[in-house]
């Protein structure tokens, strides 16, 4: 275990955290919110269309079906899920191959 000069309280929940932590292992809150958008990118790999739902799925750490249910239920309710989709495909990069 390490001591108490590396960890840190998280603002959201209150547990001791890593002092070099971005994101909250307990509670899943992103502490640095330059961290939280600097890792969107397209999934290559799982993605079926474009990959914009496998790469936010991964970001965010939810299921893919999630993701991509949102997208249907906000396409049916007013048309705007067709219009998000295509605006992150301009706004998010692809991954890299690594």
């Amino acid at each position: 275990m390490t001591d108490s000069a590396e960890m840190k309280k998280c603002p959201y929940c209150a547990e001791m955290i890593n002092v070099e932590a971005v994101k909250c292992r307990y509670c899943s809150s992103w502490l640095d919110k330059k961290a939280f958008l600097q890792g969107w990118t397209r999934s290559r790999k799982h993605g079926k269309l474009l990959g914009i739902c496998a790469g936010l799925a991964r970001h965010l750490a939810i299921p893919v079906t999630v993701v991509r249910l949102a997208f249907v239920i906000i396409t049916f309710i007013g048309g705007w899920g067709i219009l998000l989709y295509l605006v992150l495909w301009l706004l998010m990069p692809e991954e890299k191959d690594e």
